[in-house]
């Protein structure tokens, strides 16, 4: 593994950020309930690069529950390559089998994220469209549960789960609610995210909302650029600047665990009227393969063979 990458995954504040969202609180339950995480690897080999991404150990899916299970797939995961720690928006009541992310019944809890994607050159443009999501949101009794995070290329607009309450969460599968908040904000916003785009070609505002869909977490490396996926202080926001990503300075908003439970809902029941539910379910499956974890231990064997 390079040593930025263990450098930087070293740093106790990044540890404790990764964990601290991939290992949430969600109002309702009690205990620290799970996101379900990935690794994105990658490896050079004959002057080609080969990417891979593990969701599953040993059969069973990834999770973080404390900053010693961090270090311990760091120390894995190192020897694919590691870059990039992902999460999913979804945060389940049980996350110790295949069944339980497939399950839609065990989704307890969902981060509803609008996905901008832009290249660097354009970033205030970025900026600008995580200005009007906020702007939008705040105009509809949503204050205090944003959260923005830059994510290497592009951004994230995060709203804090529990800005969703736990009664609204019991009539309605937190996936459809997920789903249906983003993709009413973008149909409200598309107007003005078109005039953004004249001076950014390449700018999307997308709804990547499905049964397994991953994000980048705060602090993690992004997968090909040296840069931090920070979060930034909405107050701060038109203070932005590329060089908060420096790997080496980066400046992140380490309060952006903020919440007002059920500030959303008046929203999210007046989008999914419009919008409807996730039209992402999958049909229920067994798995008739191997997992591809098992793979990943066959190389991570060859790997420790040639070393020795």
């Amino acid at each position: 593994m390079p040593t930025l990458v263990l450098k930087h995954y070293s740093k106790a504040n990044v540890q404790s950020e990764i964990v601290k969202w991939c290992c949430a609180q969600v109002d309702g339950f009690s205990g620290l309930k799970k996101r379900w995480v990935a690794f994105h690897c990658r490896r050079s080999k004959d002057d080609e690069e080969k990417f891979i991404l593990v969701r599953y150990l040993k059969g069973d899916p990834l999770l973080i529950s404390s900053e010693r299970d961090f270090q311990r797939y760091v120390k894995i995961f190192g020897k694919l390559g590691l870059r990039t720690v992902y999460a999913t928006a979804n945060i389940y009541g049980k996350l110790y089998d295949f069944e339980h992310v497939v399950d839609l019944n065990n989704i307890i809890a969902c981060t509803p994220t609008w996905d901008i994607d832009n290249d660097l050159l354009h970033w205030k443009a970025t900026i600008a469209v995580c200005r009007e999501i906020a702007s939008f949101l705040e105009s509809n009794g949503i204050t205090r549960s944003i959260i923005i995070k830059w994510s290497g290329e592009g951004a994230h607009v995060h709203l804090h789960h529990n800005a969703l309450s736990p009664e609204l969460r019991r009539n309605y599968n937190p996936l459809d609610l997920a789903y249906a908040l983003v993709e009413y904000t973008i149909m409200k916003l598309e107007w003005k995210f078109h005039d953004i785009s004249f001076s950014a070609e390449s700018l999307r505002v997308d709804n990547e909302h499905d049964p397994q869909r991953l994000f980048t977490c705060p602090l993690s490396l992004h997968r090909s650029l040296n840069r931090v996926a920070v979060c930034i202080n909405l107050n701060d926001l038109d203070a932005f600047d590329l060089s908060w990503t420096d790997v080496e300075s980066f400046r992140h908003y380490y309060d952006w665990n903020k919440f007002e439970v059920g500030e959303a809902d008046d929203l999210a029941l007046k989008a999914i009227e419009v919008v409807g539910r996730c039209p992402y379910f999958p049909k229920r499956r067994r798995r008739k393969h191997p997992p591809v974890d098992e793979l990943i231990l066959k190389w991570l064997k060859k790997l420790e063979d040639l070393e020795c």
